[in-house]
C-alpha cells in the first residue's frame, strides 16, 4: 500500500526580492533560495492591516480587504522565506474568494 504524503500549508515568499507571496501546499518547508513545488498555489496580492502583517496572515488568515488570486494546480518557485500556516489560517485562505 502506498504511503500517503502529508501536505503542509505554507506561505512562500518568492521572486527576486521575496515580494511574491504565495500560499499553497508543500511536502516540506524549503530552505531559502531553493526551488520548491507548491500545489493549489494562490498569490496573495495584498492583505489588510487587520491581518497583522505576513506573520498574522500565516497565523489568523486573511481579513476583510485582503485580495488573493484563484489557485493553479501547481507551480515551482524559489523560496526566499517560508512560513507554516496554522490550520485555521489555511482553512480561511482556502475558502477566501478570488480577487
Amino acid at each position: 500500500m502506498a504511503e500517503k504524503k502529508t501536505e503542509i500549508p505554507a506561505i512562500i515568499c518568492a521572486g527576486r526580492d521575496g515580494q511574491a507571496v504565495i500560499y499553497g501546499y508543500v511536502d516540506a518547508l524549503p530552505d531559502a533560495d531553493q526551488p520548491t513545488r507548491i500545489r493549489r498555489a494562490r498569490m496573495v496580492l495584498e492583505w489588510s492591516r487587520e491581518c497583522g502583517g505576513l506573520l498574522g496572515l500565516a497565523t489568523r488568515g486573511p481579513q476583510p480587504g485582503t485580495r488573493i488570486t484563484c489557485a493553479v494546480s501547481e507551480t515551482t518557485n524559489t523560496a526566499r522565506q517560508a512560513l507554516t500556516v496554522t490550520p485555521e489560517a489555511a482553512r480561511a485562505l482556502d475558502e477566501w474568494p478570488d480577487a
